[in-house]
């Protein structure tokens, strides 16, 4: 519920991170979760990094995040390596919104989500210093600036011509670049919100948004993660056959299930399937060992 608040009004834009569909066949480095393979790890900042090694929680724990980000960070040139320890801070912040309860979404008024909006921005500052917060939230704490800002020149005009014009001289207010900001989130919003229709309407809806290549791409990108998660529950399907197989002595299983993931998954696959294994074994409480 919390989540599902946090995401209505805007407080955290994480439709995880825009993942650049990767047509080369060169195999996935060892800091991303089975999710992200086919795609590049986004660095165009500090945020969108952080938001991407993230955006693997529950494929992975949060232990494992880290070490996928260490190993990332590690593997760059100094002058391009993130901040270790603002990182860590990012993580410390995510959690402490979850302690956020602004009770039911649809009986808050203008008041109460303007004084959950402050609640988000103190708990931004108890974490990262100004500058800091500036870097990570900027585009985000302007998105809800201005959907907080819309709804009280909803409630301030009397009918939608005059909130479309009082609307738009808030926006020609704007410096160019947070007019540019406000775009750019308001595009991913809209990007993110034709998940949830069918292939062909939402490929004519992205396509409307960002053109035919781009669409293109993002239509190829989706039909390899939904590939790879139908290949993914297939072997989980086997694989649960084989451990419940109670003729096999356990020697047998463990070669049943080696060969079942060789024949299934590349080398590179296969690490990250081991680990959902193991991650799957120790909430079900079944093991294999």
């Amino acid at each position: 519920m919390k989540k599902t608040v946090l995401s209505l009004i805007c407080i955290v834009l994480t439709a995880g991170a825009v993942y650049t569909y990767n047509s080369q066949t060169s195999e996935p480095t060892v800091t991303q979760v089975p999710s992200q393979q086919d795609t590049q790890i986004d660095t165009d900042s500090a945020r969108d990094t952080f938001d991407y090694f993230l955006s693997g929680l529950g494929e992975a724990d949060i232990d494992t995040l880290r070490e996928h980000f260490r190993s990332y960070n590690a593997q760059q040139a100094t002058a391009y390596q993130f901040d270790e320890d603002l990182f860590e801070r990012f993580i410390q912040y995510r959690a402490a919104l979850r302690d956020l309860d602004p009770g039911n979404i649809n009986q808050l008024d203008a008041d109460a989500l303007r004084q959950l909006n402050d609640q988000l921005i103190q708990a931004q500052l108890q974490f990262f210093s100004y500058e800091e917060q500036q870097r990570l939230f900027a585009e985000e704490n302007l998105q809800r600036d201005l959907t907080l800002r819309k709804l009280e020149l909803k409630q301030q005009t009397q009918d939608q011509e005059a909130y479309l014009s009082a609307w738009q001289q808030e926006l020609d207010n704007l410096p160019p670049v947070m007019q540019e900001s406000y775009r750019n989130a308001s595009l991913l919003a809209q990007l993110q919100s034709t998940q949830s229709m069918d292939p062909q309407e939402r490929y004519l809806n992205q396509q409307a948004l960002v053109g035919p290549e781009a669409a293109d791409r993002l239509a190829q990108l989706s039909q390899k993660r939904a590939a790879y998660q139908t290949q993914l529950d297939e072997y989980f399907e086997q694989r649960e056959m084989i451990l419940a197989d109670s003729g096999m002595a356990s020697a047998e299983q463990q070669f049943a299930l080696e060969t079942l993931r060789n024949n299934t998954f590349t080398t590179s696959q296969r690490r990250r399937v081991k680990a959902l294994e193991s991650m799957r074994d120790t909430q079900g409480g079944q093991s294999i060992d």
